[in-house]
């Protein structure tokens, strides 16, 4: 994410960030000078000014020329953390309780999306969570499962011998890039593909069946990788 989309993420318009980010490194500018700089139009810079202004991005110096000056980026932070944290105090207090999902299959699709299920399932694994993809893959959820690891859930790693991360379990061989594989407290399964160039899709379940499939998948490819006729402990 660019700095212009991440602005957007907080509720400005585009023209709106634009002008944020310009007013930032002016210091203060006119609406006829913020026009000609960013080349958006002076009847658009003067509505996305007072925009901006609006939702504490800037403020008006008022004088014979009115002018605008950008908000601090501290403070602007601040103040769309405290309206954010406002906002989902509000919808975990007073959303209804969420029915139990009943289908077995469930499909996650977007490169995003599928980045935050893997977040979320470790987050909120209570025993253990192992995987088994790329490098880079691996390294998308790393800070979650060390933080899994230092909580003391066991955390098995299954990747290429170009990541080594400290104290988790690893074992190495060569992954496939993009591959998902994941299993959570011998309960949730994660399996497909992810990628930026290509579309990403994966399967979700909490199926017994498909669990089971691919833990014994998983301890057939540790057995392999270890070369020993022992099997580790579940999954």
């Amino acid at each position: 994410m660019d700095l212009l989309a991440a602005l957007m993420e907080t509720g400005l318009t585009r023209h709106e960030a634009q002008l944020y980010w310009l007013l930032s490194i002016e210091g203060q500018m006119t609406g006829y000078e913020a026009s000609k700089q960013s080349g958006i139009s002076r009847s658009n810079a003067y509505m996305s000014l007072a925009g901006l202004t609006e939702k504490g991005g800037a403020v008006r110096i008022d004088g014979a020329v009115t002018r605008y000056t950008a908000v601090s980026t501290d403070e602007f932070c601040r103040s769309k953390r405290r309206h954010f944290d406002d906002v989902l105090a509000c919808i975990e207090a007073h959303m209804p309780a969420q029915r139990e999902i009943t289908e077995p299959f469930l499909t996650i699709n977007g490169q995003n999306n599928i980045i935050n299920k893997m977040k979320d399932m470790v987050t909120q694994a209570r025993f253990r969570v192992y995987v088994s993809m790329a490098p880079p893959e691996v390294s998308l959820i790393l800070n979650e499962l060390q933080a899994a690891h230092h909580q003391g859930l066991k955390v098995v790693i299954i990747t290429a011998k170009t990541l080594q991360p400290d104290e988790m379990t690893v074992y190495h061989t060569d992954k496939e890039p993009g591959q998902i594989r994941m299993i959570v407290d011998s309960e949730l399964v994660l399996t497909g593909m992810i990628s930026q160039q290509e579309a990403s899709s994966c399967l979700f379940s909490k199926n017994q069946a498909l669990v089971t499939l691919f833990k014994e998948a998983m301890i057939n490819e540790i057995k392999l990788i270890q070369g020993l006729p022992g099997e580790p402990s579940n999954a």
